[in-house]
């Protein structure tokens, strides 16, 4: 009886497992599209207000400012401000996930 039980508790625990990381999996699958979501959003505003002034030289030339992924969120929201474009923070944040994952690699 003894080994029987031991097989019973050693299965639910495969299957358990199983199933947190085939939940973790799909939780990971989904936060990938969510961030690719917020990336695609990000670049639709960046071609609807910051193209205006500036092309895509200001991001990759040599002598840049923005440093860090903090002092690219602190631009973006310098432009968002100084033009009065009318984003939320998650739309600028969206920016920046976009410059981010297209030229700064941070």
């Amino acid at each position: 009886m003894k080994i029987l039980s031991t097989s019973i508790v050693f299965i639910l625990s495969a299957t358990v497992t199983g199933a947190a990381l085939a939940g973790k999996a799909a939780s990971s699958t989904t936060s990938d599209k969510d961030q690719q979501a917020v990336i695609a959003h990000g670049e639709q505003a960046h071609s609807q207000h910051c193209v205006k002034c500036h092309t895509d030289q200001v991001y990759t030339r040599e002598n840049r400012f923005v440093k860090s992924l903090d002092a690219l969120s602190k631009q973006v929201q310098r432009c968002k401000n100084g033009n009065n474009i009318p984003w939320f923070d998650e739309d600028a944040e969206a920016v920046v996930q976009f410059l981010n994952q297209k030229y700064y690699k941070f």
